[in-house]
């Protein structure tokens, strides 16, 4: 058992590493372009690029500057140059927006995946069905730019239903987070609603025949 933890725990690493690797050699390697004039920024001067190149050790062979780039990366040290920023304090401060997003667009797209899946299966092949069908694809074909865009122009600046963008912290305004989340919510959900219960509806179909349900019945 501690063996085989080791090896996937060995296995999580290596990979880890390959993204890192992957990942930096696609950033520096872009044709044409340079990794310090794309940190420092296009107004950037020659100073301050040149500046960027040594700190970084973009002067230095390839091992150098993957050594010193993930060096920065896990001591927090990663600076916005455009913004005189620090990109770790950024990531925090954006985060209890992102897991709010993510949560709650995840508990919507669960439960309602699950309730129309099962409807669109206990219906097969009814009206129930072909509506749950099409709203599926309507779902799924929808860009989640387009239908947030959508929402919140007709809902959030036409309507004045819903709050037209900003984000308030659920410790400050629990009632005030949860409108504001709404619409993101709705827009984010959608396509994996539509996904999921396609998914579901074909599994329990699938299901329906096998022996072990015949038996039960």
């Amino acid at each position: 058992m501690v063996r085989f933890v080791l090896r996937r725990l060995l296995s999580c690493i290596a990979l880890l590493v390959a993204i890192s690797i992957l990942t930096f050699l696609i950033f520096v390697a872009m044709p044409n372009s340079n990794p310090a004039l794309r940190l420092a920024g296009r107004t950037a001067t020659q100073v301050q690029i040149n500046a960027v190149e040594r700190e970084w050790g973009f002067n230095k062979p390839i091992y150098v500057q993957y050594y010193k780039t993930m060096e920065k990366i896990f001591s927090g040290n990663v600076i916005s140059y455009t913004q005189q920023l620090n990109v770790e304090s950024q990531i925090v401060q954006d985060l209890p927006p992102t897991l709010s997003l993510a949560i709650g667009a995840g508990i919507i797209w669960f439960f309602f995946g699950v309730v129309f899946g099962v409807l669109a299966a206990v219906r097969a092949g009814r009206w129930l069905d072909r509506a749950l069908t099409v709203l599926s694809l309507v779902g799924v074909s929808t860009p989640v730019f387009f239908l947030g865009a959508m929402l919140s122009f007709y809902l959030g600046f036409k309507a004045g239903i819903f709050p037209n963008g900003d984000y308030v912290n659920i410790t400050t305004n629990p009632i005030q987070w949860l409108y504001h989340m709404i619409l993101p919510w709705c827009a984010l959900s959608a396509v994996f609603i539509g996904i999921y219960s396609r998914v579901l509806r074909s599994t329990i179909l699938d299901m329906v025949n096998d022996d072990f349900v015949r038996t039960a019945r």
